[in-house]
């Protein structure tokens, strides 16, 4: 959940058994969908968007199943793409939200994109910072750990850490490091620092079952990005070491969205310079989602 911010109203729905927690901020006739992203984090990342976007919108958080303030299944059949972007519908349905744009960053844009495809009267407008979808070319890092997730390993260092039998050895230390490839700007370790406080929050054993888990093809996600028929906007940093900004080049190729590359700047460019992501959400959402559009 959102720290230290008072929601103007809270509630759940239920999937399965598992309770997933949402938070409503504001109450304007326009309305925002934050989506959560890996469940390595909750919707505290949001935490520079919710108050500057809720003086004109009422915005909608959740905590996807797996962190924060909702449950913590280790059944990967609670991870799907298709499970989180089933949620993301049922929340708006919970809050009284019928239509809104819809937000993402990195991994939530693959429940954003299905949510787009599978539900299309409920959004209004997309915004994808720094999307995480399986367009080629994978980051050298990342290529490399899904060859390492399942072997012993001697030696655990940099992306190696990207390892099952690691992450029970020394979570924090997985942590510590995955962020720090979140954040490759310079003078980052404030952020860095607030990810891991997010990431301590759950365990090795229900992130391995995220990774476990079914994901979106890239023939489905390329089908569902070429029937974006909504004003869509991507954002990237060229400095990203999780998702290429090669790979967000052709994700805003695909769905016909506008295309921002930030210069210097990595994975969460939405927690690093929150001033410039929130100015340049702003021009997007006054052009395409005005005053007297309907929420």
């Amino acid at each position: 959940m959102l720290r230290g911010l008072r929601a103007t109203r809270s509630g759940e729905i239920e999937r399965d058994g598992a309770k997933v927690r949402y938070q409503v901020f504001g109450s304007a006739e326009r309305s925002i969908l934050l989506l959560p992203t890996w469940s390595i984090v909750h919707s505290d990342h949001w935490r520079h968007q919710v108050p500057y976007l809720a003086q004109r919108y009422t915005v909608l958080t959740f905590d996807g199943l797996g962190n924060g303030a909702s449950d913590r299944p280790t059944d990967p059949a609670y991870y799907t793409d298709d499970a989180f972007a089933a949620d993301a519908a049922s929340v708006m349905d919970a809050a009284g939200i019928e239509r809104a744009v819809v937000i993402s960053s990195s991994l939530g844009a693959a429940w954003q994109l299905l949510l787009a495809h599978r539900y299309p009267h409920l959004v209004a407008a997309s915004v994808y910072i720094a999307p995480y979808l399986p367009f080629p070319p994978l980051t050298r890092g990342y290529a490399e750990a899904e060859l390492w997730w399942d072997e012993h390993l001697t030696l655990h260092a940099g992306w190696a850490m990207w390892n099952r039998e690691f992450w029970h050895q020394d979570w924090p230390a997985f942590c510590r490091f995955f962020f720090s490839r979140c954040f490759t700007e310079p003078d980052s370790e404030e952020q860095i620092e607030h990810f891991l406080s997010m990431g301590l929050e759950t365990s090795p054993e229900v992130i391995a079952a995220t990774i476990d888990t079914e994901v979106i093809s890239e023939e489905t996600a390329r089908a569902a990005a070429e029937a974006v028929c909504v004003p869509t906007l991507v954002l990237h940093g060229d400095e990203d070491a999780i998702s290429s900004v090669e790979s967000g080049r052709e994700f805003a190729r695909l769905s016909g969205a506008e295309l921002v590359v930030l210069p210097g700047s990595g994975h969460e460019p939405h927690c690093r310079i929150p001033s410039q992501v929130n100015g340049l959400l702003d021009a997007f959402l006054s052009k395409q989602y005005p005053s007297g559009t309907e929420a």
